[in-house]
């Protein structure tokens, strides 16, 4: 197989093993009697971890073997998680949640990063960066229905979802050093900079560059809560995991095709900050409808109108992460480890929050994450006028 194609399946792969839980983990959470307000905190710890050390992780791997870093960072993240499954107390958990984050996030920044800088890739970075984002979240969706499977074989014994996710974490960690390909350009003859000489080089960010970052952090909320809210909102429906899982896998497919089909051709012919406007609006009104007609109908609603916001996500990921990696002003490693912090910091915020709203306002939560979107298309439109574009 082509190098190309490889690192498009690792990107598959990776999305599959870290998602493997996420269909048990409300039910998970519900055996330890742990509140709605306290899964927010859970959630936003692991983020928080990834909010911190992406652009770390991305910095070291412009310096260090991209390589290296990659496979230790996912090792590590695997082993977090299968102690998230062994442990039972509230605080042993928020720290291993954590510890999840802070090694998930040298992953995806890094093979982005690694995308973005390779002169193999030069012809062919628009699809290939579009086919990363698409397989990672295919994955997620096999990983969801795989996870969702697994748990209805151990119902109230959750935690063995966990065990099966760290098992399957560690076998795509050895595909990756086996297969994967990822050449560091001479990076360990580059010295190595402190944290604090990584932090000061937002002071090189243009205002439009920290608008699109501001942008991306309060667009993270929405979607954040979306996905995760919406799995609690079934389970409190008294829906399975397995239902859970096979929602995310039909959006999953619905993603790849979008990905893989329509993205590419909106990037060649349409002006990026016009696709992410439009992609923001038509996840902003049918997110909307989802949850604002007759609940008794939710099922329906969620393999259509919901579905309709799916594409406008599935539209906006990859053109967002194409249009970031045409900023010259930091390496690719900081770039896109900046884009992985600022949707860390936006599942940071938005699970704390959305643990309190859900709790007092119950679906109400979802018509607020909604307007979060109106409010995002009209800074995005902000954005283009900084930047002296016109939306086509």
């Amino acid at each position: 197989m082509s190098k190309q194609v490889l690192i498009i399946l690792f990107s598959g792969l990776v999305g599959l093993a870290m998602n493997i839980a996420h269909p048990a983990t409300p039910a998970y959470l519900r055996t330890l009697t742990i509140s709605a307000d306290m899964f927010g905190i859970i959630f936003a710890s692991m983020n928080l971890g990834n909010f911190l050390m992406a652009p770390v992780w991305g910095n070291l791997g412009d310096i260090k073997n991209r390589k290296y870093i990659i496979a230790t960072t996912l090792f590590f993240y695997g082993v977090s998680q299968f102690f998230f499954g062994y442990f039972s107390n509230i605080y042993l958990i928020i720290l291993v949640r954590f510890a999840a984050g802070f090694f998930a996030a040298g992953v995806i920044s890094n093979g982005l990063a690694h995308i973005s800088e390779d002169p193999y890739y030069e012809t062919i970075r628009k699809r290939t960066i579009s086919s990363f984002v698409s397989f990672f979240a295919i994955g997620g969706a096999a990983g969801y229905y795989l996870g969702g499977w697994v748990g209805t074989y151990f119902v109230g014994q959750e935690s063995y979802v966990l065990f099966t996710q760290a098992m399957v974490t560690m076998l795509v960690v050895v595909f990756f050093l086996i297969f994967v390909d990822v050449p560091n350009f001479n990076h360990q003859n580059k010295a190595r900079p402190s944290f604090i000489n990584q932090i000061k080089q937002f002071k090189t960010f243009s205002k439009p560059l920290m608008l699109l970052i501001l942008i991306a952090v309060i667009i993270s909320i929405a979607h954040t809560n979306f996905s995760k809210y919406l799995d609690l909102y079934i389970n409190d429906l008294g829906y399975s995991s397995k239902d859970i899982g096979q929602l995310v896998a039909v959006t999953g497919l619905l993603t790849l095709v979008i990905n893989w089909f329509v993205v590419p051709k909106m990037i060649k012919h349409v002006k990026a900050t016009t696709t992410l406007i439009s992609a923001v609006i038509i996840s902003a009104v049918f997110s909307f409808l989802t949850f604002y007609l007759d609940q008794t109908h939710i099922y329906f609603y969620v393999y259509t109108f919901y579905l309709m916001y799916i594409v406008g996500k599935a539209i906006y990921e990859p053109t967002l992460t194409y249009h970031l990696s045409n900023f010259d002003e930091v390496s690719p490693g900081m770039v896109m480890g900046i884009r992985q912090s600022a949707i860390s910091l936006g599942a940071v915020i938005g699970p704390l929050l959305g643990g309190y709203l859900y709790k007092d306002l119950g679906v109400g939560m979802f018509y607020i994450l909604s307007l979060i979107l109106v409010v995002s298309a009209g800074l995005l439109l902000y954005y283009t006028k900084l930047r002296g574009e016109y939306v086509d």
